[in-house]
């Protein structure tokens, strides 16, 4: 991990921060607050620095990475759901706003041309434009979110949202036949429910899912499924920390964070004695993992791997999960070196990867395509 990492960590042990909020304690619109944990972020980053190259962030996530990290040090996780700068690239974060550079020197040089009285009405007009756009945008977003939720319901009239899905005063959400929901959870559910058009509910009772991002996905398996038992998330540092924090305050999940598996040699995938058991794990984590998965899911983040790592993961993969995986990506991959990687990763090398275990191999078409025009071609489902 380089220098600029190693300080934010530092960071993050030393400094005095506010009391952390509870995620019990209603915010300002009634949901519930996200609560810094610095101590749990500083174990999570101890342990990528002393994990091999195969379990860290590919070059792809490195910039992501820093950025994060960095505004994590400047606020920590106040007001998480609408900061973009926390969350672009892996989930909605509300009103954009320009991504200052990592070099103090043109931190500064940037503050002192924003002072400059011209300079900064003009900044304060763009500011002005771009709020409107983004009220225009998030209205649009939201009507067809709810043109989403009401196609899915028609197939699962028995649709359960957590309670939750909202939390820490999202500025998109909108009420859904009495359920609080944000516009990017519809995008999921679309995708989810595609997987669950073709899977019975019944027959999925565990699932791992390498790259789940915020979380959203693992609302929408538990918004369709009520069969569900254990989910196995994995995901990159800080990324992981972020999840971790938002889904600890869904009060359907039985969480279980880094900190609480960081010693154990072996994590056996157990359920709960009620509801959903949730393992939020790093990805050196994984080979730590035992016990029977139903089923595998990744989007759009094989893409920016490389191949090895894929391999790696594949390995971990089979071992575990028996019955199937979903799998969506980009056909190509992404462009040589755009992803960091030093060849694309299309998807024609991931169906061969993957159906060395299951063979049948078929993209799914539904509500995903249909809504929000997705293509059934940039999946794969592939079953024994």
């Amino acid at each position: 991990m380089n220098q600029n990492v190693q300080a934010v960590e530092l960071d993050t042990k030393a400094r005095p921060k506010d009391p952390a909020r509870s995620e019990m304690t209603p915010s300002r619109g009634g949901t519930k607050a996200i609560a810094d944990d610095p101590a749990l972020l500083s174990m999570m980053i101890q342990g990528a620095e002393q994990s091999g190259p195969l379990w860290t962030a590919t070059p792809y996530w490195q910039g992501y990475r820093d950025r994060i990290l960095r505004e994590l040090h400047r606020v920590g996780l106040r007001g998480m759901r609408n900061n973009q700068v926390l969350l672009k690239g892996f989930a909605f974060g509300g009103l954009p706003r320009p991504e200052l550079p990592a070099s103090p020197v043109k931190r500064a040089i940037w503050h002192a041309l924003t002072a400059i009285p011209g300079v900064n009405r003009i900044l304060a007009e763009h500011d002005r434009v771009l709020a409107a756009e983004y009220e225009r945008h998030k209205s649009t977003r939201r009507n067809l979110a709810r043109v989403a939720l009401d196609e899915v319901a028609k197939s699962f009239p028995d649709l359960q949202p957590p309670a939750g899905i909202a939390n820490d005063d999202a500025d998109d959400a909108f009420t859904w036949r009495g359920h609080v929901v944000v516009p990017a959870f519809a995008i999921y559910l679309t995708r989810i429910a595609d997987f669950y058009t073709r899977i019975q509910p019944k027959d999925v009772t565990s699932i791992l899912e390498i790259g789940p991002g915020l979380g959203l996905s693992t609302l929408a398996h538990m918004t369709i499924n009520p069969h569900l038992r254990v989910i196995a998330n994995v995901d990159i540092v800080p990324v992981l920390y972020l999840s971790t924090q938002f889904l600890r305050t869904i009060e359907a999940i039985d969480l279980v964070d880094y900190r609480q598996m960081r010693e154990h040699v072996t994590i056996a995938a157990e359920p709960a004695a009620n509801g959903v058991r949730l393992y939020q794990m790093a990805p050196w984590q994984l080979p730590k993992l035992e016990g029977q998965i139903d089923y595998f899911f990744n989007s759009f983040s094989f893409q920016e791997m490389e191949k090895e790592v894929i391999r790696n993961y594949a390995a971990e993969i089979f071992r575990l999960v028996d019955k199937g995986a979903l799998i969506h990506s980009m056909a190509a991959g992404h462009r040589p070196g755009a992803g960091g990687q030093r060849e694309p990763v299309t998807l024609e090398f991931l169906e061969q990867v993957f159906s060395k275990k299951w063979p049948s191999v078929r993209t799914i078409d539904g509500f995903w395509p249909r809504v929000y025009g997705g293509s059934a071609e940039l999946t794969r489902l592939l079953t024994k």
